[in-house]
């Protein structure tokens, strides 16, 4: 019986693979408005916590800033193969040394200004005498001058700037804890690079906002410092050759008012005016004013821009809002350390997270242009897409 050939299966056409649409994204869990809201909850909240705290708060974050500002020392005298130990003890010294010799000459200003300030009443008294009689001859009725005399308060003005100088006096007082933290933040110092390393591997964006941080800080302070010294310097000039009272205290009055955003013009020239005005009458008050303009302006606005761009990346109106801001939750060291601690928190809430980059943006001087500014588009369309798919 023949066997009968069997026939070979034909395969069956594969069908073609059917691949599934990525899931949508899911909507966030809480709608935007909500969560903003709840971070400015949670700003005030924070934000009262360290006014509430501002006597130790202040002082860390003073020495943290002058951690910043020396830690470039420290580095050069590692890479000229000092050991560690030294490098850490010449900076140490060279800063405590620095810092003592100016906290000296700064009280000892106070005190002088504070034994003189007693004998400037006569004067002031003579001067009112001097308003009332110009008012008079220009058409003034002696009952508003009678009004507007009676709520001025000759003792009280004393009174507010004697208690300035002991605001001063208590604040060097915390010098002594800035000294011994700044000791140890400087030992901490020495391995930074090496933790940052670690956090970009895990963190890139925190790592890089945590190192613009510490290089706008550092740009900022040493900017400040040397066209601050510049003023003073001039301004010490001006006043020795009026004879104004005192040049050494204006002078480094001055020098500190440079860190003070906005507004440091004015609280470093009001004092020397009106002392110049005190002692040496409408003309020396005059000319003070005039050369502290002349002198500040054509730094500030002629020469620094020649040697730096903007230090900061901060607004006019952000500069001015971190002085409000956080000489009320500092206290009086907030007004020296405003642009640091904005510029701390914009690394903190702002710059790790290139979904707000439209707030650095808005809080910034100049908004970025060309390849800067598709970075950061690329940058947050990227992370959108990367938390779309892990949802």
């Amino acid at each position: 019986m023949p066997l009968r050939r069997r026939r070979a299966a034909v395969p069956a056409p594969a069908r073609p693979a059917v691949v599934a649409a990525p899931p949508p994204p899911l909507p966030p869990v809480l709608p935007p408005p909500v969560v903003t809201l709840l971070g400015l909850a949670a700003a005030v909240v924070v934000l009262g916590g360290i006014r509430a705290a501002q006597e130790l708060a202040a002082p860390i974050f003073l020495a943290f800033v002058l951690s910043i500002a020396v830690y470039p020392l420290q580095a050069w005298l590692r890479r000229l193969r000092l050991p560690g130990w030294l490098a850490l003890t010449l900076t140490v010294l060279v800063t405590y040394a620095a810092l003592t010799a100016f906290a000296g000459a700064l009280l000892l200003s106070v005190l002088q200004f504070a034994d003189q300030a007693q004998g400037y009443r006569d004067e002031v008294v003579d001067l009112v005498a001097q308003g009332e009689d110009l008012l008079l001859e220009a058409g003034v009725d002696q009952a508003q001058i009678n009004d507007v005399i009676s709520q001025v308060d000759i003792n009280q003005a004393f009174s507010l700037a004697l208690g300035v100088v002991q605001g001063v006096t208590s604040l060097l007082s915390n010098l002594v804890f800035v000294l011994a933290l700044l000791f140890f933040v400087l030992i901490d110092a020495g391995g930074v690079h090496t933790k940052l390393a670690a956090v970009a591997a895990l963190r890139p964006r925190a790592a890089e906002a945590l190192h613009g941080f510490t290089h706008g800080v550092r740009q900022y302070l040493v900017v400040t410092a040397v066209f601050g010294f510049v003023v003073a310097a001039l301004d010490v000039v001006l006043l020795m050759v009026l004879g104004v009272p005192l040049p050494l205290l204006w002078g480094l009055l001055a020098f500190l008012a440079s860190f003070v955003p906005v507004i440091g013009l004015v609280v470093g020239l009001v004092p020397p005016v009106v002392i110049g005005l005190l002692d040496g009458g409408p003309a020396t008050g005059l000319y003070v004013l005039i050369g502290y303009l002349v002198i500040n302006n054509t730094i500030d606005n002629v020469v620094k821009p020649k040697f730096v761009g903007d230090a900061v990346g901060l607004s006019i109106t952000v500069s001015f809002l971190s002085l409000v801001v956080w000489g009320f939750v500092l206290g009086p060291l907030g007004a020296l350390l405003a642009i640091p601690a904005s510029l701390l928190a914009r690394a903190l809430l702002v710059d790790r997270d290139p979904r707000r980059g439209w707030v650095g943006i808005m809080v910034g001087d100049e908004p970025p242009q060309g390849e800067d500014l598709r970075r950061l588009s690329d940058e947050a369309q990227e992370l959108d897409r990367r938390e779309g798919r892990s949802r």
